[in-house]
C-alpha cells in the first residue's frame, strides 16, 4: 500500500492529555464513566482522536468527542470533524444499489453482465453469471489482488477514475487483470471471502445504471436527501481543515498518513462526521424515512437486514452483517459495519429491536469495538424523550430552493453517422441520455 507518512514523537504525559473532550452540541446524557472507558480504550488501542454518537428513537441521545485531529497542530476532535470511514463506506455503496432495486433497475439474483459495458467471468466458470446477491454478500469468487490494488492509491484523491480502474482489473485485455490472482478457485455462490473489488464494482454499476459518476449519485440520492451536508467520496470536495489526519503509533510515535485515496473507491474511501452518520442510522431505523425523505424502502432495509447465505455465514446480510455487542445483561446482535484502513478505525451498529444506533470513528489503527459495548451499555439505559437533540432536517426535509436532478436515463446508443446500435466493441459509439446530455464511448476488445 502506497502510503506516505511522518513520524512525531507523543510521549505518554502527552498522550493522556489528548484525552480532553471538545465538543460544539451539548452531550444531552454526559457521563463521566462512560467518559472514563472510552479515554481507557484510547490508550489501550492507542487512538489519538475519537468522536462518538448514539441514536435512538430518532433523536441523538449521545455526542461526544476526544483527542486530536492533528496531533501535531493541537486540532482537537469534535463532532464536526471528519474522518476517513475506510469499509463502514460499504455500507452507503449497497444503499445505493439497493435504491436501483427499489427502482426496479434488477432483481437481487438477476446476473450483472446485463449492466456492465463489458462480460464479467469467473475463470473456470464461464457459464454461470455473478449476481447482485453475490456482491453484496461477497459470495461473487472476485478476489483481491494487492499486487495491483495497492497501485490505485494516489494523494489526496485518485487519479484513475472507476470505470478505467475496473476495466483494468476485470476484463481479459485489462492492464491489471489476472485469471489467478483476482478471481478465486470456485464457483460463484459457493464461497464466502470478503471482497473489497466487488463492493467497487458495485459502485460501478450504479455509476454505469444511472448515468452520473458514483460520487454524484450519492450526493443527490443519498447525502442531500439525508442533509448530510460534510460527507462526500473525494477528499477535494471537503473542507480539509476538517478532516481529521490518519495516524499510525509504533513504540511511542505517532506518525501522520498523507491525505489519500484509491480508485476503487465506493468501498471504502468515504469521508463523514458523527452528526452526518447520526441521519444515515435514524434514517435506517426509520424504515428508510428521515426528515419526509425516503432512501430507501422498509423491505429493502429488512432484506438487508437478513441472514442471506445461512449455509456459509448465517450473520451476513446485504453489505450489513451482525456483530455481536455486548452490555451489563449479556449480549445482542447488531446489524453494521466497521471499517480499517491505515490510520482510520471506524464501526457502526444498530438495533432495530431497540431503535438504537452507535457509531465510533477514529484517526488510529486501534480496535474501537470495546468502545461500541460501553455506549451500547449506556443506550440502553437512556429514555430518549428526556434528554435529546433533533437533528437538523429531521422534521423540515430537504429545503425546496436545492435542485435535485431529473432521473438520467440511457435513451439509446448511435454509431458516428448517428445510425441506432447496441453497444459494441472496438467502435467509437455515441450514448444519448433523457436530459440531452451525450457520452462517447469507445470500448477496446
Amino acid at each position: 500500500m502506497k502510503i506516505t507518512s511522518y513520524k512525531f514523537l507523543v510521549t505518554n504525559s502527552l498522550f493522556l492529555f489528548l484525552m480532553c473532550n471538545v465538543n460544539a452540541q451539548t452531550n444531552p446524557n454526559p457521563s463521566t464513566a462512560v467518559d472514563a472507558v472510552i479515554e481507557a480504550e484510547m490508550n489501550t488501542e492507542y487512538l489519538p482522536g475519537v468522536a462518538t454518537v448514539i441514536v435512538k428513537d430518532g433523536k441523538i441521545v449521545w455526542i461526544e468527542s476526544y483527542g486530536y485531529a492533528d496531533v501535531e497542530n493541537s486540532v482537537p476532535v469534535k463532532d464536526s470533524t471528519i474522518f476517513l470511514l475506510a469499509s463502514l463506506s460499504k455500507l452507503f455503496t449497497g444503499t445505493a444499489l439497493m435504491q436501483q432495486k427499489d427502482n426496479s433497475k434488477f432483481n437481487l439474483h438477476d446476473g450483472i453482465d446485463q449492466y456492465l459495458p463489458w462480460v464479467l467471468e469467473i475463470p473456470g466458470f464461464e457459464s454461470e453469471s455473478v449476481t447482485f446477491h453475490q456482491l453484496m454478500t461477497h459470495t461473487s469468487s472476485i478476489a483481491d489482488n494487492p499486487d495491483v490494488m495497492g497501485d490505485y492509491y494516489d494523494y489526496p484523491d485518485p487519479t484513475i477514475s472507476l470505470s478505467d480502474c475496473m476495466q483494468r482489473y476485470f476484463t481479459e485485455t485489462g492492464a491489471d487483470y489476472n485469471a489467478d490472482l483476482n478471481f478465486l478457485p470456485n464457483s460463484p455462490g459457493s464461497i464466502y471471502e470478503y471482497s473489497n473489488m466487488a463492493t467497487a464494482l458495485s459502485g460501478y454499476i450504479v455509476e454505469w445504471a444511472s448515468g452520473y459518476s458514483f460520487d454524484q449519485y450519492c450526493n443527490e440520492n443519498i447525502f442531500n436527501r439525508l442533509c448530510m451536508n460534510n460527507t462526500s467520496w473525494y477528499f477535494s470536495d471537503l473542507d480539509s481543515a476538517q478532516v481529521a489526519r490518519p495516524y499510525q503509533y509504533d513504540s511511542g510515535n505517532f506518525t501522520p498518513y498523507a491525505h489519500y485515496g484509491f480508485a476503487d473507491y465506493p468501498n471504502g474511501q468515504l469521508r463523514s462526521n458523527t452528526l452526518d452518520l447520526a441521519n444515515f442510522m435514524i434514517a435506517y431505523l426509520n424504515g428508510g424515512n428521515f426528515g419526509g425523505n425516503a432512501i430507501l424502502s422498509s423491505s429493502s432495509i429488512d432484506e438487508m437486514w437478513s441472514s442471506q447465505i445461512p449455509t456459509i455465514d448465517q450473520h451476513q446480510g446485504l453489505n450489513w452483517y451482525q456483530e455481536e455487542i455486548f452490555h451489563s445483561g449479556g449480549s445482542n446482535w447488531l446489524w453494521g459495519h466497521n471499517g480499517g484502513e491505515s490510520g482510520a478505525s471506524t464501526d457502526m451498529y444498530l438495533d432495530p429491536v431497540n431503535n438504537i444506533g452507535i457509531c465510533v470513528l477514529t484517526n488510529g489503527e486501534g480496535d474501537g469495538l470495546y468502545i461500541c459495548d460501553e455506549l451500547y451499555d449506556y443506550a440502553l439505559s437512556l429514555n430518549s424523550s428526556v434528554l435529546s437533540i433533533t437533528p437538523e432536517c429531521a422534521t423540515t426535509g430537504i429545503d425546496e430552493t436545492v435542485a435535485v436532478p431529473l432521473k438520467k436515463e440511457l435513451i439509446k446508443i448511435v454509431d458516428f453517422m448517428g445510425r441506432e446500435t447496441s453497444l459494441k466493441t472496438n467502435t467509437p459509439l455515441i450514448k444519448m441520455y433523457s436530459d440531452g446530455s451525450v457520452e462517447k464511448v469507445f470500448i477496446a476488445e
